[in-house]
């Protein structure tokens, strides 16, 4: 058959990664989960949603972050405060910071029960470049790998970067591109919206979820999506000490080659973000909020008692890091508190000199159907795989 420039880095990074193993990192998971991050504690500056990000002592007492009974990790929007309807007003949320930056050669694998949806909820689990002195949004890079709002059905993935990356015209995907230009001047990045049905929302849970998984390497940056009955089974009977690989993981659902993105260019190390914004510069601007939800987003949503919050929630038994490296490290901030992170094998080191990632740039937004926050991502080699089921009960880790 006759390859396109774009196919062929694709089809020889598919073929690399299929041969390689990854070994276990390090884990986030029980009791332990929110050691190994930090809580932003301020209000939302990347994407100005109207929310308070508290830190980790209000999220305890007032149970916005916890680890259930089961012991998964609960990550959700305040449900039950009185917000006024009057001037400019907060309601609580989370925003999760890793305290690790990842770099080459880092798998990434995350269960979770629940994603957050509902009119005005705008959550995402992103990867934010740690930025130099001196250095601005994007210029670290930003790969948004779960983001969607309000009650949209499908999750859009994204790169941010400043001028120069790219994706390639014609490259081998299942998802459909929304912007070519990953330094598009709206900053939505270079945009591919997934095609699947029940990436997101409601019918995500309605489907018990389903599986996400990110490849960051040097040939490219690749992005994957099953629904759960189709999640391969290298992920589905993954254990805590066994290896990952993708042998089984077939066509991406986003492609970005390194033929339009050099990515150890673009994209230096990264830490990992959870957050759950409302409103703001994507989900809350009028002409897009209407297409889905009544009202307008403040006003009928976040002012009142946050009832109508109940499915603004994640729900994450764990998250497991691989390297493909043995020798990589995981260099963790020095910023927050809690306990060392747990190492799944000896093969994977953790440090604790790292800085931490600046976080103080603005997102634009744009009025079409796209886009996406002022600031993410993970380091070359990497493979970031996000196992989501949408269902009350055990998960796949």
């Amino acid at each position: 058959m006759i390859m396109s420039r774009a196919t062929l880095p694709l089809l020889l990074s598919l073929a690399l990664c299929a041969k390689a193993a990854y070994q276990p990192l390090i884990t986030y998971s029980g009791t332990t989960f929110f050691d190994g991050f930090d809580f932003y504690g301020d209000i939302d500056n990347t994407t100005w949603g109207n929310v308070t990000y508290v830190d980790a002592a209000i999220a305890n007492s007032e149970s916005l972050a916890y680890v259930n009974g089961a012991g998964n990790a609960i990550i959700k929007v305040d449900n039950s405060s009185q917000v006024l309807d009057v001037g400019i007003q907060y309601r609580k949320s989370i925003r999760l910071t890793s305290k690790a930056q990842f770099d080459v050669g880092t798998l990434f694998v995350i269960d979770a029960l629940h994603m957050p949806y509902g009119c005005s909820v705008w959550p995402s689990i992103w990867l934010n470049g740690v930025l130099e002195p001196g250095q601005v949004w994007p210029q670290a890079g930003e790969i948004d790998l779960i983001e969607a709002i309000n009650l949209m059905d499908h999750n859009q993935m994204a790169l941010h970067s400043y001028e120069g990356c790219v994706q390639p015209a014609n490259v081998t995907q299942l998802g459909h591109t929304l912007i070519h230009n990953c330094n598009d001047t709206t900053a939505s990045g270079c945009t591919v919206a997934e095609t699947k049905a029940g990436s997101f929302g409601k019918a995500f849970a309605d489907n018990k979820g389903g599986a996400f998984a990110l490849q960051f390497d040097v040939a490219g940056v690749f992005m994957w999506f099953w629904p759960r009955a189709n999640i391969p089974t290298s992920i589905t009977q993954a254990t805590p000490t066994s290896e990952m690989n993708l042998t089984d993981w077939g066509t991406p659902s986003a492609a970005y080659p390194a033929s339009g993105c050099n990515v150890t260019e673009f994209f230096p190390a990264q830490q990992l973000v959870i957050d759950i914004s409302l409103c703001g510069l994507w989900a809350g601007i009028p002409d897009i909020y209407s297409e889905d939800c009544p009202g307008t987003c403040f006003s009928t949503n976040i002012a009142g008692n946050g009832s109508n919050y109940g499915a603004a929630y994640f729900e994450i038994p764990a998250i497991r890091t691989y390297t493909v490296n043995p020798g990589a490290i995981a260099s963790v901030s020095a910023s927050g508190g809690g306990s060392p992170l747990t190492t799944g094998s000896a093969s994977g080191s953790v440090s604790a000199d790292g800085p931490g990632a600046s976080q103080t740039d603005l997102d634009q937004g744009s009025a079409m159907r796209v886009g996406g926050r002022g600031s993410g991502w993970m380091g070359m080699g990497m493979i970031v795989v996000w196992a989501l089921v949408g269902a009350v009960g055990g998960g796949l880790l």
